[in-house]
């Protein structure tokens, strides 16, 4: 298997970073006969007249790699201990006091982010699925009964459409520009495994504001530019807003993780903390591994050892926990709402969490996202088995099937054989590498079915989202 791949093999990308750049310095995909631009901001143009800030990808990436941290202050809030029960909160308070420096500036005052002088970096190759304000793309679509004791109001068959942008910090960004070289057009899937210190931030919107969901009352709102929620098809792109309700960090950290190499952590937004938007953002919990010694199916008040739920969360956002309380916050999609288990129907099954999830980083992906049956195609993401009346196909929870998407294992070991193993990078699997065979590789899109297609099985709804 070739690891680096050119127009001819295999597709990968990294995320793409944001930055606010002044009115026409932005750049546009190509034109028809061109060759496509990897660090287009996005094919959706802009008003004419829009004088607002504007997305643009970061890809200025380190050329030499910055030096690992000796004694990070996530890892001193541990005291010495290991990060468990007693000490999973402060660990991510403290991951999230490294960045607020920055990422508070990217959250609460766009206007003045500069990525690039920040010194965080984004992935090409998303410009199709990409919003040109704060470049955020689809990421999924949630009735109100997902949140039954929250009182999310989706009038009809409405739904809260969620969207996500993801940002790199330098250690990060050294490995993508490792993968992506100066023009992203042969990633070299060898240098996919990151190095100590490797930072992800993701941060979530909902399309719901305090007039339809209580608890977004005082949230950071953010201008999108796209296709608005639940509109009819061929809708023209409009102006909307979404509320920040979920961040998500994501630190390279062995000593303290050492079965996976990675802390998975969420913020999410609680209107009754004391301070501004940011400061409401606390710690739903981290998660270092998915206990595969644990059979939640059999024993659901069995205690985890690997992942640690904040007991004074807000209420919505642990309506949508993983498998077993696994760490899933409320834009993750873990729980799926009209599945197929075992041959009989399942109204709602918490099925997923975020380190299975993101297990299935591999190039080809032979596995879907979810413990669900797949149909992997070449150069293009797993799409589920789904019913011809919208039900998912779910293995059984506690099955030796179900189970092989909670296992623990380190980012360089592909859960199938045969594939490439891409450090739980899931961005890099799901979305930039399909993005990228797309754009670079002719012969493969009339191969390509509708859901299979990264930008329109984000619409689906099937599941909710599962798309980090």
């Amino acid at each position: 298997m070739l690891s680096r791949l050119g127009t001819s093999g295999s597709a990968v990308l990294l995320i793409s970073a944001l930055a606010c750049v002044p009115a026409g310095d932005e750049k546009r995909p190509a034109g028809a006969g061109e060759k496509p631009d990897p660090f287009a901001a996005s094919s959706t143009p802009l008003p004419a007249g829009y004088k607002g800030p504007k997305y643009a990808v970061s890809h200025d990436y380190p050329t030499e790699a910055p030096p690992a941290p000796n004694d990070p202050p996530w890892r001193k809030a541990l005291n010495g201990a290991p990060i468990g029960p007693d000490t999973a909160v402060a660990y991510m308070s403290a991951l999230k006091e490294y960045v607020t420096k920055d990422i508070k500036t990217l959250v609460l005052d766009y206007a003045n982010w500069d990525a690039g002088k920040a010194r965080w970096y984004n992935m090409p190759w998303l410009y199709s699925i990409q919003d040109p304000v704060h470049g955020t793309y689809p990421a999924g679509e949630f009735p109100s009964s997902m949140f039954p004791l929250s009182g999310l109001k989706t009038p009809g068959d409405a739904t809260m459409n969620t969207y996500v942008v993801v940002y790199y910090n330098d250690t990060a960004g050294y490995t993508l520009g490792q993968i992506w070289g100066k023009d992203a057009a042969a990633p070299d899937l060898t240098k996919a495994q990151y190095r100590e210190g490797a930072i992800v931030v993701k941060v979530c919107l909902s399309s719901a504001t305090r007039a339809t969901w209580g608890p977004m009352d005082g949230a950071a709102l953010w201008d999108v530019y796209g296709v608005p929620p639940n509109a009819p098809s061929g809708a023209k792109p409009a102006f909307f807003q979404g509320s920040v309700f979920q961040v998500d960090l994501i630190v390279k950290d062995s000593k303290t993780a050492p079965q996976t190499g990675w802390v998975f952590g969420t913020l999410v937004y609680d209107k009754s903390v004391p301070g501004d938007a940011w400061d409401k953002l606390i710690p739903l919990g981290a998660m270092w591994g998915n206990d595969p010694d644990v059979n939640s199916a059999a024993n659901p008040n069995a205690i985890l050892k690997q992942s640690v739920v904040n007991p004074v969360a807000p209420l919505y956002a642990v309506e949508t926990l993983g498998y077993g309380g696994r760490l899933s916050g409320p834009n993750d999609g873990a729980v799926v709402q009209n599945a197929i288990v075992d041959g009989a129907a399942a109204p709602r099954v918490a099925a997923s969490s975020c380190l299975s999830c993101h297990s299935t980083a591999e190039w080809q992906m032979q596995s879907f996202l979810l413990p669900s049956p797949s149909a992997p195609q070449k150069n293009r993401s797993p799409s589920p088995d789904v019913t011809s009346d919208g039900f998912l196909y779910v293995y059984k929870p506690g099955t030796v099937e179900f189970n092989r998407w909670f296992q623990n294992r380190l980012g360089n070991v592909p859960k199938d054989p045969g594939s490439v193993a891409l450090d739980f990078h899931m961005n890099l699997a799901f979305k930039a590498l399909p993005l990228w065979a797309k754009a670079t590789q002719p012969s493969t899109r009339a191969e390509r079915s509708e859901r299979s297609d990264p930008a329109l099985l984000l619409k689906t709804g099937l599941p909710p989202r599962m798309h980090r």
